[in-house]
């Protein structure tokens, strides 16, 4: 098995075959952990090491990620609206919209997708 490194983790891996500037390392015994999870093993003495905070930290980043595209497809295109559209709302509205949008801009730090306001369509 061949792996390349990235920051001291593996970034890439190939069971059969060879990989330009790959590393040869023994199989870890749990592969399919491995297969699922290979960006939080490193190497160390020369064997795969998987590091629980490293998953924990790229889960951490993946849910990020997905929570900022949900915020560009769930949000901005309410908050990215024209004048006309918010002069149409409540002051109430306006405060409820003002709210919501203020937690989908925290959502990557609290991890939480903030419930959109009912009169949104």
């Amino acid at each position: 098995m061949q792996i390349l490194l990235e920051n001291g983790y593996v970034s890439s891996y190939a069971l059969v075959g060879t990989l330009v500037d790959g590393i040869e390392v023994t199989e870890p015994a749990d592969i399919e952990h491995f297969k699922e999870h290979y960006q939080a093993y490193r190497l160390r003495d020369g064997m795969l090491e998987y590091s629980e905070d490293k998953n924990t930290d790229n889960e951490r980043k993946a849910l990020c990620d997905e929570l900022r595209q949900r915020r560009e497809t769930e949000c901005f295109s309410y908050i990215n609206r024209g004048e006309l559209w918010y002069a149409r709302l409540t002051e109430d509205q306006k405060t409820e919209l003002q709210v919501w949008y203020a937690a989908w801009l925290k959502v990557t730090e609290t991890l939480t997708v903030p419930e959109k306001p009912s009169w949104l369509h």
